[in-house]
């Protein structure tokens, strides 16, 4: 069995075949529920949606939410995953003292985002901005480990441009710097998700690092995973769009049949509608059943009618009326990249 060793934790695959298999944090997805449905399934680290180090402790009711780590008492009971709250921001300081908070709230692990792409959020000087200035992200690091006694962990990207990855570099000093594990998502900022993952960097980061390394990008179904780790020594795989619509890839699974993804959907709205409210939870599900659903074609009036449920009632009549007209036809998961999974997903009824 392939073992992550993350501080005090020992996280352990599903089954020998398999790498031990990770939930990026996704912005707009990696909630409660969706953790704890993945963690069900054999996901052994959950990430969760990034948080900015400047909200922690505002009040809101979506900060309260993004900090809501009731799933973290299931992990801590079975032992077999853990949670990683993931905090992003542009000043060390405030990066550290929102590591405390979210230890206070329960989180296993702290990820700092040194990674995200997003020009809104590296305008400010925070995500992948770091990339260009290496103290900077060190600093960050150094002050999180001494402010906290959960892991610290790191995800980031190659380098800000081909012309600068720099990734073995921050490998080496984020180390020293006391992270536990390091996240890599092949690909540079300026990439964005355009392009092919390079994985070589993968493996050359693994052969440079003392500590775990996760990889990450362009992992669609199991085979990737397993061919991650085959070429680069990885010692675990990060999912991230993906999941999504297959969240049977932490259990080794690349297809399902028709009625496993109507309970499933079911499961996950009621759990959502528990969470957020019945409105809310069943529109916040709608993502997810875009991608559970797509063997529909994309007008038809089946479709539409479950994109655009507002009530449990409903959507449970609408996902019978699904699987039932071919409860065992088997439906394939696996495939999907994050371009697709973002047009899909938030493309569907809203």
């Amino acid at each position: 069995m392939a073992t992550l060793q993350l501080g005090p934790y020992s996280l352990v695959s599903v089954t020998p075949d398999l790498p031990v298999m990770t939930l990026a944090p996704m912005a707009g997805v990696g909630n409660a529920v969706f953790r704890l449905l993945c963690a069900r399934l054999g996901a052994r680290l959950l990430g969760v949606e990034f948080v900015n180090a400047r909200n922690l402790g505002d009040g809101s009711r979506r900060t309260a939410l993004a900090t809501d780590f009731s799933d973290a008492a299931v992990y801590r009971v079975d032992g077999q995953a853990v949670l990683a709250a993931q905090i992003y921001g542009n000043d060390a300081d405030l990066i550290a003292a929102g590591a405390v908070r979210l230890q206070a709230l329960g989180a296993q692990v702290v990820d700092i985002n040194f990674g995200c792409s997003v020009p809104r959020v590296m305008r400010k000087g925070a995500g992948g901005a770091y990339l260009r200035d290496l103290d900077r992200l060190c600093t960050a690091v150094r002050q999180t480990v001494e402010a906290v006694t959960v892991p610290v962990t790191v995800k980031t990207r190659l380098g800000w441009d081909h012309d600068s990855i720099n990734i073995i570099e921050v490998v080496h000093r984020v180390q020293d710097a006391g992270a536990a594990a390091i996240a890599v998502h092949a690909r540079t900022v300026c990439q964005q998700y355009q392009g092919a993952a390079d994985w070589s960097w993968i493996g050359r980061a693994r052969e440079a690092a003392r500590i775990p390394v996760i990889g990450n990008g362009d992992v669609l179904g199991v085979e990737d995973a397993r061919r991650m780790v085959r070429q680069t020594g990885c010692d675990a795989v990060m999912v991230g769009r993906a999941a999504m619509a297959n969240p049977w890839i932490f259990a080794g699974r690349d297809q399902t049949t028709r009625r496993e993804r109507a309970a499933l959907a079911m499961d996950q709205a009621e759990q959502m509608a528990a969470f957020k409210g019945e409105r809310a939870g069943v529109r916040d599900t709608r993502k997810h059943l875009a991608l559970y659903v797509r063997d529909l074609p994309p007008r038809d009036p089946l479709r539409r009618a479950i994109l655009t449920a507002s009530t449990l009632a409903e959507l449970g009549h609408l996902l019978e009326q699904w699987q039932t007209a071919d409860p065992e036809a088997v439906l394939p998961t696996a495939g999907l990249n994050a371009a697709t999974a973002r047009r899909l997903a938030w493309g569907s009824p809203t």
